[in-house]
């Protein structure tokens, strides 16, 4: 079954009026008929059985027949605190693990990220609002992982007590990333903060321990950034039961 995320404004009592954007999908590209259902999600944890009834490309609308949990969400909230590189890299980086369960991201600048400027980022928020959108409606999400607003490194390590803060760090050579998971299995938000090309500056990595972060290894091979970011986030949800089928 097809699924959308909808604005609020979409709901009007038991009617649904889909967006023109969303209209034009179904009318143009998936060529859904009158009488079918969809499924239509308001990222706030509920999720409909919708039937369509008039559809148009300006225009679709729809009657709730059904309300339920919207469900698929991992119990742990995974902040993924990447550092800014290639667009493409960190486009992927965004779709894969929205997939994967990653509750919200934070765009960071470091000393060696290609961009230095906060204002060049804000620019791009729309268009990774947008992946993120895509990717949970295509993996099943209940919600649409959160879009952080994005910090310079300084800003963006701030210790809070109730999360485990972990840096991930290549000159790291006594403790890996699941022996950190193992003991601290209480937690239920876990911050991880991904390094750049060329990884991060001693002072950052000092700035961030100061702060609370543990600095973690992914093991003895030097990883592509983008390959450390989705590698440690199956390492989260493996060891937290998160690849696992629900047996309700």
């Amino acid at each position: 079954m097809n699924r959308f995320f909808l604005p609020l404004s979409a709901f009007q009592g038991d009617e649904i009026h889909f967006p023109p954007d969303i209209s034009a999908q179904i009318a143009r590209v998936l060529r859904l008929s009158e009488t079918e259902n969809v499924l239509v999600l308001d990222d706030l944890g509920s999720a409909f059985e919708v039937q369509l009834e008039t559809i148009s490309a300006r225009e679709t609308r729809g009657r709730i027949i059904r309300r339920f949990a919207a469900g698929n969400e991992p119990r742990t909230r995974l902040i993924l605190q990447v550092c800014l590189t290639q667009r493409e890299k960190f486009e992927w980086i965004l779709q894969k693990g929205t997939e994967l369960g990653v509750s919200a991201f934070m765009p960071v600048l470091t000393s060696r990220t290609l961009v230095q400027r906060v204002e060049e980022v804000s620019a791009k928020m729309e268009r990774w609002q947008k992946i993120l959108k895509e990717a949970a409606e295509q993996s099943g999400r209940g919600r649409i992982p959160q879009m952080l607003h994005p910090m310079r490194i300084s800003n963006a390590i701030i210790s809070n007590a109730s999360s485990l803060e972990i840096v991930l760090n290549v000159d790291e050579s006594h403790r890996s990333l699941k022996q950190i998971l193992d003991e601290n299995p209480g937690f239920s938000e876990i911050r991880m903060l991904i390094g750049p090309e060329g990884g991060f500056s001693d002072d950052e990595i000092q700035v961030a321990k100061t702060a609370g972060y543990t600095s973690a290894s992914l093991g003895p091979r030097v990883l592509r950034m983008e390959t450390a970011a989705i590698a440690a986030v199956v390492i989260v949800m493996a060891q937290r039961g998160e690849m696992e089928r629900s047996s309700d």
